[in-house]
């Protein structure tokens, strides 16, 4: 089993008084030990004059609940020292004398060992904290803790009463799968093939018998978007439309029936071969002059209403913009209005030339867009662009976005966070656990209740506030992960003092 000599462990500093002080009155002062234990709720910091058998040994104890990081303010702390043999010796303290300390006196009636539990029974908070064997005779330290040699320099003290008045946390490095990134600016598109301008195929007027759709309104496919009535003058209208189609099936047909006479000629070996190639020429430019006619016809056929024709939505979408109004004069092929169908949305990232080369095949990516709380992630890769735009000296990589609930607008700026590699099982600590000093990093590692030191760690893969580090770090050491400027400020100002200094309450 661990053994702790009954001497816990102390750590530093001084403010105002000191557990013991033997130094004015000549006597020899006595050692003191300290011991520091962490549960699920509850972190104890001891110190206690090194006991002796039948002699009163001080205790100062300072109780944090680790969901706040602040001092326990409430509560009876039940004090357990049970030898192997015999009775246990308990006390009971009432209630800290000040938020988080706590004060006793304890006297053992005889040399061996004994094991320590600490009961804290408070209304907000309940735990049992086993602090282990005692050995009051050799002093020793079963966990061999206050002896340690700090990895990273000089050991830091940092007084309990200063970490309860900050903003402090420490935590245990954690495991998990980190992903390297980098960021570029991005920009939501319209989908290809979901913006149209919709144009009139007819010259006319635009009928004031049906308002135009207003810019933000919704339409459906098919749905009809204007009427267009048909001009006096039929210059580009239905009428030119007609006479320009039946003149053209006019010519086709003439051009149908030459070819036929020049087969047959030169079947009978009357005309030369150039003859018929000619004629089939002509033939073939006068189909290709009727084919539009025949679209057009077609596409007005049901859309017709007396004089007017109706313009239909040739997407569902919603209306961006209106180029024209009701009663004005349009032109063949004029556009009326833009329709962007936004349940679908693009994301155009601009990647830097000198970041393209760390792109995968088929890169991943999240993105934020200012005023829309969390990050979001597109659907699919589309395409990366073969070609660097020679001004911004950038690559357009081009991500699906799914917006179906439409709260994502084309025109919006994004910061895209494009993913380039991940580090499975890493062990991370939050950055802003990271301190730089001329471009080496380190951390601060709590040894004890109010000792540290400063840990030097290699950086790798950065991700949402997460960084990797590798080094002399392990999983069950406690990294100060809030607050550690102050223990840095500390470090700089204060160095250990002597192992059997007292400490101040």
């Amino acid at each position: 089993m661990n053994r702790i000599a009954l001497p816990f462990l102390l750590l530093i500093i001084v403010v105002s008084g000191c557990v013991h002080d033997h130094t004015e009155t000549g006597q020899p002062e006595k050692n003191i030990v300290k011991k520091t234990v962490w549960t699920q709720k509850t972190e104890l910091f001891m110190e206690m004059e090194e006991p002796a058998p039948g002699v009163a040994s001080k205790v100062l104890i300072h109780l944090t609940e680790l969901r706040s990081f602040k001092p326990i303010i409430e509560g009876a702390l039940l004090l357990t020292f049970k030898p192997q043999a015999g009775e246990p010796v308990t006390i009971r303290i009432d209630a800290p004398v000040r938020p988080g300390i706590y004060t006793a006196e304890v006297t053992l009636p005889g040399p061996g060992e004994y094991t320590l539990t600490a009961d804290l029974k408070g209304k907000t908070v309940q735990d049992r904290i086993v602090v282990g064997e005692l050995d009051i005779l050799t002093g020793h330290d079963g966990h061999g803790e206050e002896h340690q040699e700090p990895r990273g320099g000089p050991e830091i003290s940092f007084l309990k009463e200063q970490q309860w008045t900050v903003d402090f946390m420490v935590a245990r490095p954690a495991r998990r799968t980190i992903s390297s990134t980098f960021a570029a600016p991005g920009e939501l598109i319209p989908a290809a093939h979901a913006e149209v301008s919709v144009s009139v195929p007819l010259s006319g007027v635009v009928s004031t018998d049906r308002r135009l759709p207003y810019a933000g309104r919704k339409v459906a496919k098919g749905e009809v978007l204007a009427l267009v009535e048909q001009p006096v003058n039929q210059q580009g209208g239905l009428g030119q439309l007609n006479a320009s189609h039946v003149e053209a099936k006019s010519r086709l047909i003439l051009a149908q029936r030459e070819y036929e006479r020049a087969l047959r000629l030169f079947e009978a070996k009357a005309v030369p071969k150039r003859r018929l190639e000619e004629a089939e020429l002509a033939r073939e430019n006068a189909q290709t002059a009727v084919a539009p006619f025949e679209l057009a016809v077609r596409a007005l056929e049901g859309s017709m209403a007396g004089n007017k024709f109706a313009v239909l939505a040739p997407i569902s979408g919603t209306v961006v913009e209106l180029m024209t109004s009701n009663g004005k004069a349009v032109e063949a092929g004029q556009p009326l209005l833009r329709i962007i169908n936004t349940s679908t949305l693009w994301l155009r990232a601009n990647i830097p030339a000198t970041e393209i080369g760390r792109l995968k095949n088929f890169p991943t990516a999240t993105f934020t867009i200012p005023g829309i709380e969390g990050a979001l992630r597109p659907r699919r890769l589309v395409a990366i662009n073969d070609v660097v735009d020679p001004r911004t000296r950038t690559v357009p990589v081009i991500f699906e976005v799914g917006n179906a609930g439409g709260r994502l607008k084309v025109g919006m700026f994004a910061d895209v966070s494009i993913k380039t590699g991940s580090a499975r099982n890493a062990l991370t600590v939050p950055e802003d656990a990271l301190f730089e000093d001329e471009g080496r990093y380190f951390i601060f590692i709590q040894n004890g209740g109010e000792s540290f030191e400063r840990r030097e760690v290699s950086v790798g893969i950065r991700e949402s506030g997460h960084a990797q580090i590798t080094g002399e770090i392990g999983e069950v050491e406690r990294v100060v992960i809030k607050g550690g400027y102050y223990v840095k400020l500390a470090s700089l100002s204060s160095r250990m003092p002597d192992a059997h200094a007292g400490h101040g309450h």
